[in-house]
């Protein structure tokens, strides 16, 4: 009884992270190298290549110690600003004019204008 108690815990967790890795594999695959042009790229309200370049963009392109304008000139002008944040809309789900969910690249400067760190919010 033990032994199959095992094995089914086993088979579980096997299978279970296998479905991690497979996430992990698909997400790569979709995701695209950052692109300053391709990242400015506005069709109608929405951004089609944001949510793709997201994830190199933050592992792979430092945006700590720019400046506002160096920030600008990579990203382009943001979506909103609020005193010393910057706001990037990356991803909107909406039905039909209603926005449902909204994923959100933020960017907060210090007092000399320099990113001091940037969080994905959504």
């Amino acid at each position: 009884m033990k032994f199959i108690i095992f094995l089914i815990s086993f088979l579980t967790l096997t299978c279970s992270c296998n479905n991690n890795n497979n996430k992990k594999a698909k997400a790569a695959i979709n995701d695209e190298r950052f692109d300053k042009t391709k990242w400015k790229v506005k069709e109608d309200s929405d951004y089609p290549y944001r949510d793709k370049m997201l994830n190199d963009l933050i592992a792979n392109v430092t945006l700590k110690g720019l400046r506002q304008g160096e920030v600008i000139d990579l990203l382009g002008q943001p979506d909103r600003t609020d005193s010393s944040y910057l706001f990037y809309r990356v991803a909107q789900k909406r039905m039909g004019l209603l926005p449902l969910s909204t994923k959100t690249l933020v960017i907060k400067l210090t007092k000399d204008s320099t990113v001091e760190w940037r969080k994905i919010h959504g």
